[in-house]
């Protein structure tokens, strides 16, 4: 009897096993992580699988997947990791989704009156920007400020800051809980859901804040390399794109 249940019991788990979904775990930096976590919600849907997001800075996420080596996907917030990490050979295919740009951001109606990156030097005001060191947005923001009046500058700007941020993320919570006044983000944070009622974007000029290609990369170590690709593909699919623009990003 004993045998007979330890065989069914065996039976069972090997056909759970086989019948278990597939589970796609994805480390996207926090700016896309709710237009991502749409866009999988909707191919898991299609495709019997699940899909994990694991969300934050870009560069914390990268020291991460080195250090782990598990994870299929990755999307940082600008494709200079993809460049500057291809040789690790920990970087497979790349599929192009979007584009991140980064913009000055402001409280609803900018009550300041702020009209450029000047502002960040203004000890009238209260200043908040991303740790270089975190988010992709804090390197971006150091390159942004060396273009726009060079390295005082970015000295001058980050010496005027109330305090740091560790993605881009943080920064617009801080102008849109009006903790802050200014500061520098990805443009499409203002455009999440309760965003758009608490603060405005003030364009930078692109030739000191040029448009970042969102390059969705798939990990040499992935366990589901095929499926992950097909996710890829959704996502600059036509009703991915659909789904990204909702939340300010197009291609």
């Amino acid at each position: 009897m004993f045998k007979k249940l330890a065989v069914a019991v065996a039976t069972l788990l090997t056909v759970s096993t086989l019948y278990a979904k597939p589970t796609l775990v994805f480390y996207c930096g926090s700016t896309m992580s709710k237009a991502i976590n749409e866009v999988s919600q909707e191919f898991a849907k299609n495709n019997n699988c699940d899909v994990t997001i694991i969300k934050g800075g870009s560069g914390k996420l990268w020291k991460m997947l080195k250090n782990k080596k598990d994870g299929d996907l990755f999307l940082p917030g600008s494709d200079t990791y993809r460049k500057k990490n291809m040789s690790s050979g920990l970087l497979k295919d790349g599929e192009y989704v979007g584009f991140n740009q980064a913009s000055i951001i402001v409280q609803k109606g900018n009550p300041k009156g702020i009209k450029s990156l000047d502002a960040l030097k203004n000890e009238d005001l209260k200043v908040f920007l991303c740790d270089a060191k975190a988010g992709s947005i804090g390197k971006n923001t150091v390159s942004v400020l060396k273009k726009y009046k060079g390295q005082y500058f970015v000295d001058d700007a980050y010496d005027n800051t109330i305090d740091l941020g560790n993605d881009a993320k943080s920064v617009t919570n801080e102008i849109a809980s009006k903790k802050a006044d200014v500061g520098v983000t990805w443009r499409a944070t203002a455009f999440w859901s309760g965003n758009e009622t608490k603060v405005d974007v003030v364009d930078i000029d692109t030739k000191f804040a040029p448009q970042k290609k969102l390059v969705i990369n798939l990990m040499s170590f992935s366990k589901h390399p095929q499926l992950a690709k097909k996710l890829m593909n959704f996502t600059a699919s036509q009703k991915g794109q659909e789904i990204l623009k909702n939340y300010g990003f197009v291609k």
